[in-house]
């Protein structure tokens, strides 16, 4: 089945119950009033004079593996171990166009816990406006975080990107480029609400933000040839974060989804306020890639600690492609295989990969402990839609004393992914 097999059947489905539909001679279907649908990576419809368009775009991803612990790791989380499988995606999108008055997109994930991801809007031709996307989005802070989970080379983000990044809140956000894409800026006030469950949570999550947070983002290009093969990306991410009194957490994941645990937890704590740093820089030389942060976050609260992390990551397309980069968003997108996949007798694309992260949440009055992770990645790339992942991750933890306390303790994880999107 070829990559559009999928979402056409989708298309069919919505379009064959329309009386008058009829295939269209530049490609798609034709309704009985002009109206237009088609594919594009997405599910397209066209009013008949465009003045209303939309797309609609999906994305599964399933997660299968195992969890190993040694017995100091066992006993502080009995759950770790053993095999596990999670639903990590399934999220569906649809963005649109009213005329050239108002863009909007509305995303949501209904894997395990129903999440609002983006929904925001912005007005391109209203004065004043037209600088702006207003909503719940990303904050503009970190590569890692910023790149699509369809795109990352590994399944999950980095330790130090997790627990800092400050991910999605309700804001508004402007940036553009110059220097014909060579520069980028990006920079948004943001209420800190965390994430969204339902439309109707938001007046609620609100009227109990935890206060707000002003974030920015700059990139440049100093090495850019061969429409991207060779280039080098450098970028400074900083968010001021204003809290009066506030709780706040510190955590993250061991570079997977099939747990819940988080193996270094600094708890809650009260802050005032904390500072956030960030600097990331990438290598694209043809088929080998190097890309890595350096995280650091100053709180003001619970003895003033400074939390900090970084990650590394190398990795080489055996198959020959190249990490595909996007100058307007400075962000990497979807890797097209130069073969076809093995339905049309190809080998698709295969990437080899090897990251090292490191994160320290000791200092002050916390003690959430510290981890450095060692992640081996293989991906194939059947198109630029399918992807199957495999992750190999040896994780350390020490010197937690925040409850459950770990002094030296090892975990492995074995994870494959299965991966589609339109």
């Amino acid at each position: 089945m070829g990559v559009k097999a999928a979402p056409l059947l989708v298309l069919l489905a919505s379009v064959l119950c329309t009386p008058g539909v009829r295939a269209a001679e530049n490609g798609g279907i034709t309704g009985p009033l002009g109206s237009r649908y088609y594919l594009d990576n997405g599910i397209h419809y066209d009013s008949p004079k465009k003045n209303l368009r939309f797309k609609i775009n999906g994305d599964i991803a399933l997660d299968l593996g195992s969890i190993s612990a040694d017995n100091e790791l066992q006993a502080a989380f009995p759950d770790l171990e053993g095999r596990h499988s999670d639903f990590r995606t399934l999220e569906f999108s649809i963005s649109g166009w009213f005329g050239t008055y108002l863009e909007y997109k509305i995303s949501i994930d209904f894997a395990n816990v129903r999440q609002i991801k983006d929904n925001w809007a912005r007005f391109p031709t209203v004065p004043v406006l037209r600088h702006f996307r207003i909503g719940n989005m990303k904050e503009p802070f970190s590569l890692d975080e910023l790149t699509s989970s369809r795109f990352r080379t590994f399944q999950e983000t980095s330790l130090p990107t997790y627990a800092f990044a400050p991910g999605r809140d309700i804001g508004l956000l402007t940036g553009g480029t110059v220097k014909d894409g060579r520069v980028s800026w990006v920079a948004g006030l943001f209420l800190n609400t965390g994430s969204l469950s339902t439309v109707g949570d938001t007046k609620d999550e609100i009227s109990e933000a935890a206060g707000w947070n002003l974030t920015a983002r700059v990139t440049g290009l100093p090495w850019y040839r061969s429409g991207g093969r060779r280039l080098l990306h450098l970028g400074l991410g900083y968010s001021r974060q204003f809290r009066n009194d506030e709780t706040a957490a510190a955590k993250s994941y061991p570079e997977s989804r099939l747990t819940d645990d988080k193996l270094v937890d600094a708890g809650d704590f009260s802050t005032d306020g904390n500072d956030l740093v960030g600097m990331e820089a990438a290598l694209v030389h043809g088929p080998l890639s190097l890309q890595g942060e350096f995280m650091l976050k100053t709180v003001n609260g619970s003895g003033n600690p400074v939390l900090w992390g970084f990650y590394g990551f190398g990795s080489w397309f055996l198959t020959g492609e190249h990490r595909e980069y996007d100058t307007s968003s400075a962000l990497f997108r979807a890797v097209k295989p130069k073969r076809g996949p093995p339905w049309k007798k190809g080998l698709g694309a295969w990437e080899l990969a090897l990251r090292l992260s490191y994160i320290d949440l000791n200092d002050g009055d916390l003690s959430g402990g510290k981890e450095h992770n060692l992640t081996a990645g293989l991906n194939w790339y059947l198109t630029e839609h399918y992807r199957f992942m495999f992750n190999y991750i040896d994780g350390r933890v020490t010197d937690r004393a925040n409850p459950p306390p770990v002094d030296d303790g090892r975990e492995q994880t074995y994870a494959a992914r299965f991966s589609y999107w339109f």
